[in-house]
C-alpha cells in the first residue's frame, strides 16, 4: 500500500531515527571464572589483571530508537571491528526495569544476554565456527535512556568458557 494510503493510526511502526556514540574498555581477567564462582561472591572477582591489555572501542552510528509494548529498543549497526561486518546490536530494557538490560547481537556472530547488576546470567555466543558457552557477571547498569535518548553506563564481565574471563566498560549515549 502507497504511503500516502495510510491513515495516522495505520503507519507502520517506526522508530526514531538517533546517533549513537558508544565507547568500550575490555581487559583481560586472568585467572577469573565466573562459571565456577559461588553465589553472591563474583564481585570481590571483578578487577583487571594488573598487566592486562587494554582494548578500547568507540563507535558512532546511526540508530533507531523506539518504543514498544512498554519496552525501549535500541538497534544500531557495528561497524567492521576485527574485519567482522553485518553485527546489528539491538539493546533493549522494560521501561519499568531499566536496570535489567538484554543485548542481542545479530549477524555473523549472535549472542543475545542479559545485563543485571549483582546477577551471574548464562547465555551462548555464536560464532561461524560453533557455539560456546557464555557467562556474564554486572558489577554496575546505570541507565537513563528514554524514548528521547539518554545514556546507558555497564561495568560487566564476560566468560566464554575456557577462555580469559574480559571485564567490559561501555558507555551508550543516544542523541
Amino acid at each position: 500500500m502507497p504511503i500516502e494510503e495510510y491513515t495516522k493510526e495505520e503507519m507502520p511502526a517506526v522508530g526514531k531515527r538517533v546517533i549513537v556514540e558508544m565507547t568500550s574498555t575490555q581487559n583481560d581477567m586472568t585467572g577469573v571464572g565466573f562459571f565456577t564462582v559461588k553465589k553472591g561472591s563474583p564481585d570481590k572477582l571483578l578487577s583487571d589483571a594488573p598487566n592486562a591489555e587494554k582494548n578500547e572501542y568507540s563507535l558512532v552510528s546511526e540508530g533507531i530508537l523506539e518504543e514498544q509494548d512498554g519496552r525501549i529498543i535500541l538497534s544500531y549497526e557495528e561497524n567492521a571491528i576485527e574485519g567482522i561486518t553485518g553485527c546489528t546490536t539491538v539493546i533493549s530494557f522494560d521501561k519499568k526495569a531499566p536496570e535489567c538490560v538484554t543485548v542481542e547481537r545479530r549477524g555473523p556472530l549472535a549472542s543475545l544476554f542479559v545485563i543485571s547488576k549483582g546477577e551471574r546470567l548464562f547465555s551462548v555466543y555464536q560464532t561461524p565456527y560453533g557455539a560456546l558457552d557464555m557467562c556474564i557477571y554486572a558489577k554496575k547498569v546505570e541507565n537513563t535512556i528514554t524514548s528521547e535518548g539518554g545514556t546507558l553506563s555497564l561495568d560487566y564481565a564476560v566468560e566464554l568458557k575456557g577462555l580469559t574471563a574480559q571485564r567490559t566498560r561501555m558507555e551508550v549515549k543516544i542523541k
